[in-house]
């Protein structure tokens, strides 16, 4: 669970009446609202959903719930069963410390191809993460932390130019966001806040070896706490 002073940031209750975001579409903003649920813990791992009771609840057609649950689906975060239902993905840890085995090498791919392409313009964007970031911990915002560790990952990614990598890094960054929430205290502390930083640090003084290794430690810490409950 999250350190003490690190609460998971609120999640609109599934029934709650808040309209939906208005600037995106019905569907996606339906998936908006069930991925932000469910990364939150919100919709429980295990949960079933079904499309008219969800439809019902947030006062749209069953349309754009069906679509939203095909995106959440793609996503890793909805399992599709019969009749219809969708489970909320439960946490399997062996199948999690899988995906972060793949998901921390695609990483440190566009960390090494995203890096030699990095201007003022991507450095700007990993200080603003990181303000984020801080700012998130400083609120106990956990979600909003993990979102800006997010970012900055992904400023090295999109700056490698590789739309595949690009893909296959933002498709399970909601389930790993929902890991890191439940489980990874470590990673959103002071401590993760300060390898973000050495990151950046080791970047602005060319030392691109410094990068890798700060980001090597950062993913054994992550997939340190897939391993150590899967034993």
């Amino acid at each position: 669970m999250p350190s003490p002073g690190i609460k998971p940031q609120v999640a609109l209750a599934t029934g709650s009446q808040t309209p939906l975001q208005p600037n995106a579409t019905r569907a996606e903003a339906v998936a908006d609202r069930l991925r932000l649920e469910i990364v939150s813990a919100r919709i429980a791992p295990g949960t079933l959903l079904r499309e008219t009771a969800v439809a019902e609840q947030l006062g749209v057609s069953p349309t754009p719930v069906r679509e939203a649950f095909a995106a959440l689906a793609a996503e890793g975060l909805l399992q599709v069963e019969a009749h219809r239902l969708k489970r909320v993905t439960p946490i399997d840890l062996a199948a999690t410390h899988d995906l972060l085995r793949v998901q921390t090498k695609l990483w440190r791919f566009g960390y090494e191809w995203g890096m030699p392409n990095v201007g003022p313009e991507e450095i700007a964007r990993l200080g603003h993460a990181i303000e984020i970031y801080r700012d998130a911990l400083d609120r106990g915002h956990a979600l909003a932390a993990i979102r800006a560790g997010h970012e900055f990952h992904s400023v090295f990614i999109i700056a490698s130019a590789n739309a595949e990598l690009l893909r296959s890094t933002l498709d399970r960054r909601s389930l790993i966001a929902r890991f890191i929430l439940l489980h990874g205290s470590t990673t959103i502390s002071k401590a993760g806040l300060r390898k973000h930083k050495a990151i950046l640090a080791c970047l602005k003084r060319g030392d691109a070896d410094g990068v890798l290794i700060q980001l090597d430690e950062l993913a054994a810490r992550l997939l340190a706490m897939a391993g150590d409950r899967d034993r």
